[in-house]
């Protein structure tokens, strides 16, 4: 599964919410990812896979629990880290054993696919939102030019009462 940076910033973002605690709420989780919940599940979901939290719930859980080899994928600079280090790798990574936390095309879950085609209905739903707001801005701007044409007219056409 592919991620770009952002998202690898967002699940650092989780694993960095922890602290020194070792769970984080359902709604600590929401805030993280600005009350989406179906993101927030998805990413939720990429984490357990990976065996860095363990979720206590549904879908999107009450409480996620910190496994211990979090913090030392924290120390070793988390997801965005790991992810430049793939980048700068001219050959495919064969004598050391990939870690965990770096997908391979054998390695990737059902559930990384899943993940995958939540994100993409997710960036189509986000898309066709912008395009909505875009045409909503517009609609307004003409309304208020409207509004604003017929109320010079009217100022206009009020007849002017000269006090003595």
């Amino acid at each position: 599964m592919e991620l770009d940076r952002f998202e690898y910033e967002m699940l650092d973002a989780v694993l960095e919410a922890f602290g020194q605690h070792d769970s984080l709420t359902r709604e600590q989780v929401l805030d993280i990812f600005d009350y989406d919940e179906d993101y927030a599940a998805s990413m939720i979901g990429f984490l357990e896979s990976k065996g860095l939290i363990v979720s206590v719930g549904n879908r999107l859980p009450l409480v996620i629990n910190k496994e211990p080899k979090a913090v030392t994928f924290l120390e070793n600079g988390g997801f965005v880290n790991s992810k430049e280090e793939e980048i700068e790798l001219d050959e495919p990574v064969t004598e050391p054993e990939p870690l965990p936390h770096q997908p391979t095309p054998q390695t990737e879950s059902p559930v990384d696919e899943q993940v995958l085609r939540q994100l993409d209905k997710r960036i189509g739903t986000l898309e066709l939102r912008i395009k909505s707001f875009d045409y909503l801005k517009y609609l307004l701007l003409a309304a208020g030019l409207v509004i604003l044409i017929l109320a010079v007219w009217i100022i206009k056409l009020l007849p002017h009462h000269h006090h003595n």
